[in-house]
């Protein structure tokens, strides 16, 4: 059945497919009673995500459709589900009550639910933000906007790219939105990245849009890219809507008047959130206009390598920095924890504030225990407080507030004073006892669910309430007491008391007594064991106690209406204001207490280039192995000296474990936190680069080795003299030679290249490159040490000078489970080659000296006077005693001193 009206639709049909017009593009929860009902093709995508029944339903005149529902109690379950596939949901409720509605109820979309504006508490992860973010792409520009209908956040920015879309890229990385709006470059209604069956099967020669670009990178970004009308994205547009929603005649208090893109995302975020949310609006009370030029850039590779929010191994957020530094206590504290960890800062200045904070707690163990319990009950203030801004906030979230605010009473009534690393947010934390006492004066301690149930506001609050309920109670206990009374006053000893919707109250007689029912007993209805009467005086019990019920419900309704509305009005940026700052001291006891527990030190931090760690830890393999403890090693790079650290040794050594230390201590560092050493002086970085793992890229058909020159390409590309590189196995993708030349070559460049020049930790299997810390001047060789025991190796994960000699790949074989037949094998293949060498090899090494190296050798020293030094040390070169790989190198070596001369 197609979702078009006819002739004889039924008004519920009618009324049906009136508000499906209005949401073409969202699946329609569409409120019948006890259940939310969908239709049509709504009805066969919900039955398909949700695996729930698919029916039909009759509408009468021959009109029949698809069907399928969920109970309204457990609606929400359902519509995140529909929310993680990426679908909108749009949530038609009754608006006026069956019960008195003459003819058809009347129904109202009230909410439109997508990934970036879910405000149930219930979807959404309580120390995550839920950003919906918008994206403008300029010719060598980027503007991204984002907001938070939660907690009230609004940010926009404009910054210069050279490559836009990698830029745009990188910043939604950082931000991580639930929802990303770009402009559409399709009728509304198509699901971007999500073909319907019909078009799958159709020819698209259309240039793939923005939308379409980003959604390929939807599992890269983990941000649902929506693509929105054009009209909201348009620079006049936009801004006259940030005008008319700030009530102000130009843009310049927020910072963004003269960034054109920066508007045009901010406008369509406004556009977008009036169309789903419109009650969320009023909270958005500034914009703040940001520079990303003030943060420590790390792009998805590196936030992926460094595992910072989720562990690479089970995705979870345990074994990931963040699982070992969140000992927050509240919501709004491991969010902000969350965005520290995200923007990483150059500022000296802030950053030392964040690392006075972090000492105040660590240096005062009395300090965290007297924090912490408090802390704990302060809650979610932040939602809770933006929740009553959009006037949805529920009985038991105006109690939960209170309770926080009580809970930050207890928590200045136990420190008189703060000490001075903390002083600057303890004056922002305001307990605000009249707002706790107008809620505990208002609201009962344990309220139902939702104002409909009745019994929310307190006895004592309100006069008029208190006088409809004393009634109530009377006549109910006049209702009560009237079986009793009417048995003695009849001797009719079975007679009782009942109640149905259908004829209210009344008195039910068996038959055997009937004899004895007295004259002024009005006959209602007749049943097979009886009769059922009524009095006067029942009917007019009856109706004060249902109009008391109406009257109760509706005056309960209108006084927790005005509480809420007086929260929002008088007390809610109060109430903002400490609940940012309580985020701040929750961090700041967070990383103390996690600085104390684990051993951690106050690192130094300075705008030189350098960094020295004194046993050095790697925080997250610290923490996940307790039992078995950690090899702690020095770490001491420059980029005017020690530029660039070669690290060879075994598998399983610990090599990545080292290389990813320093970079986590390094950003550790830079976020304001202590770091895992016994000392450390850090010198800011601009960004982190990282070229670690193998893994290929099926959805753009990029093998492994692709993947990681792309990647390897970026680095190169961006790099500058204050950053810091992880490379780990570069060129173990392709074969050992074409490995080692591109593997030799980045180091080159890296050292030799002025405009790059970053400090590089370099981890490979390329035992030759070594002997680049002899002939670069700003490499060093180290390697991890083992040892040999009666043919067992022993892993001894302390770093050391030089470079290693074997990789011990066979033996890591044997400990992985390789059956032993294979690992004998591995052994003899192994002492054939190392006692035979390759003669292949060789051979191929002494054609490579005649044909490359000697004729411009010879050329160049045609005419000396007396020998070359470099001929002579050509024809020395004994290249049978030399491994291929050796040999090769040495060769190299020469050319380039040739052609030095």
């Amino acid at each position: 059945m197609s979702e078009t009206a006819t002739s004889t639709s039924s008004p519920i049909r009618l009324q049906y497919l009136g508000v499906k017009r209005q949401h073409p593009d969202a699946l329609l929860f569409f409120r019948m009673g006890d259940f939310y009902e969908m239709f049509d093709e709504d009805a066969e995508t919900a039955a398909r995500e949700l695996e729930i029944t698919l029916t039909r339903r009759d509408w009468g005149r021959g009109e029949k459709s698809a069907m399928a529902g969920v109970p309204h109690h457990a609606a929400e379950g359902y519509i995140a589900r529909l929310i993680a596939r990426g679908y909108r949901v749009a949530v038609c409720e009754q608006v006026s009550d069956p019960a008195l509605a003459k003819g058809l109820v009347e129904r109202e979309v009230l909410r439109v639910v997508t990934p970036g504006t879910i405000v149930d508490p219930a979807m959404l992860a309580a120390k995550r933000n839920n950003y919906l973010a918008a994206a403008v792409l300029g010719r060598d520009a980027v503007g991204i906007a984002y907001a938070d209908v939660t907690t009230g956040e609004f940010a926009c920015t404009q910054f210069a790219a050279a490559q836009p879309e990698a830029a745009l890229v990188q910043e939604l990385a950082r931000v991580q939105p639930a929802e990303a709006l770009v402009e559409a470059t399709a009728p509304r209604g198509v699901r971007v990245g999500r073909p319907t069956p019909a078009a799958e099967d159709e020819d698209d020669d259309e240039p793939e849009g923005l939308a379409e670009r980003l959604a390929s990178l939807n599992g890269r970004l983990n941000t649902h890219v929506t693509p929105f009308e054009p009209r909201a994205f348009r620079e006049d547009a936009a801004r006259r809507l940030l005008l008319e929603h700030f009530a102000v005649a130009t843009l310049d208090a927020f910072g963004c008047e003269g960034l054109p893109l920066a508007v045009r995302a901010a406008g369509a975020v406004l556009a977008y959130l009036r169309e789903t949310q419109r009650g969320a609006l009023p909270q958005f009370t500034a914009l703040e206009t940001y520079s990303t030029a003030g943060f420590m850039t790390l792009d998805a590779h590196t936030r992926r390598n460094l595992e910072l929010f989720e562990s690479g191994r089970g995705g979870g957020v345990k074994g990931s920095l963040l699982w070992v530094l969140d000992a927050t206590r509240t919501p709004m504290g491991g969010r902000l924890l969350r965005r520290w960890l995200a923007e990483p800062l150059l500022d000296l200045t802030r950053l030392r504030q964040r690392q006075d904070a972090v000492a105040a707690t660590f240096e005062d163990g009395v300090l965290r225990a007297r924090l912490a319990p408090a802390l704990a009950k302060a809650g979610d203030l932040e939602r809770l407080t933006n929740r009553v801004l959009q006037r949805i906030a529920t009985p038991r979230d105006l109690v939960a507030l209170a309770t926080g605010l009580r809970a930050i009473e207890r928590l200045r009534d136990a420190i008189a004073e703060a000490p001075p690393g903390l002083a600057a947010i303890w004056s922002s934390v305001a307990p605000l006892p009249e707002l706790a006492a107008l809620v505990e004066r208002a609201i009962e301690d344990e309220p139902p669910l939702t104002l409909s149930d009745g019994g929310v506001i307190r006895a004592g609050y309100s006069d008029e309430l208190d006088e409809i309920v004393s009634k109530s109670r009377n006549a109910r206990q006049w209702v009560t007491d009237l079986e009793r009374s009417e048995r003695e006053r009849t001797g009719i000893s079975m007679l009782k008391v009942g109640y149905n919707k259908v004829f209210g109250y009344y008195l039910e007689v068996t038959n055997s007594q009937l004899a004895r029912v007295p004259g002024d007993y009005i006959r209602k209805q007749t049943i097979t064991t009886g009769e059922r009467f009524i009095t006067p005086d029942l009917k007019e019990y009856e109706a004060l106690i249902l109009n008391a019920q109406e009257k109760i419900a509706k005056l309960e309704q209108e006084l927790f209406a005005a509480l809420r509305a007086e929260i929002a009005a008088r007390w809610a940026e109060r109430v903002l204001k400490t609940a940012r700052a309580l985020a701040e001291l929750d961090v700041a006891l967070a990383l103390g207490e996690v600085a104390a527990r684990q051993n951690y030190c106050r690192p130094a931090l300075d705008e030189g280039d350098a960094i020295h760690i004194v046993a050095g830890r790697h925080p997250v393999v610290e923490a996940s192995q307790r039992d078995v403890p950690f090899v702690p090693n020095d770490t001491e790079i420059a980029t005017g000296d020690a530029q660039i650290l070669l690290l060879t040794g075994p598998n399983m050594a610990g090599k990545s474990t080292y290389l990813r230390q320093v970079a986590l201590i390094t950003l550790m560092a830079q976020i304001g936190a202590f770091v895992p050493a016994e000392a450390a002086r850090i010198g800011l970085v601009d960004r982190i680069f990282t070229r670690i793992g193998a893994q290929d890229d099926l959805a753009t058909g990029q093998s492994t080795f692709m993947v990681e020159m792309v990647e390897t390409a970026g680095i190169l590309h961006h790099a500058t003299p204050r950053s810091l590189v992880i490379l780990d196995e570069i060129g173990r993708g392709t074969s050992t030679y074409d490995g080692l030349a591109i593997a030799r070559a980045i180091v080159e460049y890296l050292h030799n290249n002025k405009r790059c020049g970053a400090k590089t930790l370099f981890a490979t299997h390329y035992h030759e490159l070594v002997e680049l810390s002899r002939t670069l001047p700003r490499v060093r060789a180290y390697n991890v040490a083992v040892a040999e025991e009666q043919g067992h190796v022993v892993f001894l994960r302390t770093i050391v000078p030089g470079g290693a000699d074997k990789s011990y790949g066979i033996h890591v074989a044997q400990l992985a489970g390789i059956p032993r037949q294979v690992v004998r094998r591995a052994e003899e293949v192994l002492e054939e080659l190392e006692r035979k060498g390759d003669a292949k090899a060789r051979r191929r090494a002494m054609r490579d000296m005649r044909e490359q190296v000697m004729p411009p050798v010879m050329q160049m020293t045609l005419f000396a006077a007396e020998p070359d030094p470099v001929v002579e040390e050509l024809k020395a070169l004994a290249v049978d005693e030399l491994t291929p790989l050796e040999a090769l190198t040495r060769l190299y070596e020469l050319q380039r001193k040739a052609r030095e001369r």
